[in-house]
């Protein structure tokens, strides 16, 4: 018996929608893969003849539950390319606005848990928070998502102190609830533990994703020998469980949400301290890479520049394709009821897997 299951329809702007097709026994999932029904526009590759600031506010039109980390990522390419060095106060500023995006964008994985159990709680109270947290980075950024905030050199915002403690107050909140949510999603927890990706189903040489994280990888660029950016002061420990169940790939993101805080809060004096922008040299030809954890997992940007400081070339890769490839392992053996939990907690991104290129 075959059967297919809508994933969607969503909204362009935020996320894409997908179809998921099962081949069920029993009841139970023998074999899936997942595919798009909405075809992603490619915008890495619209970037060429850009300046590397108007590259940077195309780029993070990627993703809206990731725009500021695409454009971290690419920022870190054109930095490396035109050894730009990047004051504290506007990396602090970058990690700050990383992290409160990053847990509006996990709140919004449990909210469509909760949607799929039917629980009104876990759908309902994430929403609160996200509400928050993006009115907090529209005080900072003009608009909720962070679109053009991060720019070659710093970031670009209007918001002031008021603004910022409000970004810390508002994911500090979310932090708090998270202690709640994890205690519901344990009463739905028959349903959360029918299938498992486990460690070794992970390929070699797999990129960082909260996804792995949830089968034992610890895998995370805000993390290791070389950390993204400001992290590289910051100390953070990635977090990671090893069931490789719908439940522990969750627990997962909700303790990512606490650790978001916990980063906001460390980091608000130094944000506070701005300062001006570098100025962007227009240097000759150089290439660049730079790597950004996104909430969906690792970016890794690759660009070319030309003569004047335009931009020649833009190459993209994410982790959100290779989390994709293992949807069959993933929800192997889940009844097809539960099907919706299981792909739901991988945390996927049509926009993110459009992105590349």
């Amino acid at each position: 018996m075959t059967g297919t299951m809508p994933v969607g329809p969503y909204s362009r702007l935020v996320r894409m929608p997908a179809l998921l097709e099962c081949v069920l026994e029993g009841g139970a999932v023998t074999s899936a893969g997942l595919t798009q029904y909405a075809r992603p526009e490619r915008i890495a590759a619209s970037c060429e003849g850009l300046s590397p600031a108007e590259a940077a506010v195309r780029v993070s039109r990627s993703c809206a539950r990731s725009a500021v980390h695409h454009a971290a990522a690419f920022c870190e390419a054109v930095e490396g390319a035109q050894g730009i060095e990047v004051p504290e106060g506007h990396g602090a500023l970058r990690v700050a606005l990383s992290e409160a995006t990053r847990a509006a964008s996990h709140l919004e994985v449990v909210s469509d848990i909760g949607q799929a159990l039917e629980d009104d709680i876990l759908f309902g109270r994430p929403r609160r928070h996200i509400a928050r947290i993006r009115a907090a980075v529209s005080g900072l950024c003009g608009n909720p998502f962070g679109f053009g905030a991060v720019v070659p050199g710093g970031v670009r915002v209007g918001g002031g102190p008021e603004a910022l403690a409000g970004l810390v107050e508002s994911c500090r909140s979310a932090a708090r609830a998270g202690r709640l949510l994890s205690a519901r999603l344990k009463m739905s927890r028959a349903r959360l533990s029918s299938c498992a990706l486990q460690e070794g189903d992970l390929p070699v040489g797999h990129p960082p994703a909260p996804a792995f994280r949830g089968s034992g990888s610890t895998l995370d660029l805000r993390a290791g020998l070389d950390p993204a950016g400001y992290y590289a002061v910051l100390g953070y420990r990635p977090v990671s469980r090893s069931g490789g169940t719908p439940l522990d790939r969750v627990a997962v993101l909700l303790e990512e949400v606490a650790a978001s805080g916990r980063l906001v809060e460390k980091v608000e004096r130094r944000a506070l301290d701005l300062g001006d922008l570098p100025r962007v040299p227009e240097v000759g030809r150089g290439s660049g890479s730079g790597g950004w954890e996104s909430p969906h997992g690792a970016f890794e940007y690759r660009v070319l520049m030309g003569a004047g400081g335009k931009v020649l070339r833009v190459r993209s890769f994410g982790a959100s394709h290779e989390v994709g490839k293992l949807a069959d392992a993933a929800l192997a053996g889940a009844p097809f009821d539960d099907c919706a939990v299981a792909l739901i907690s991988l945390n996927l991104c049509g926009c993110c897997e459009g992105a590349r290129g």
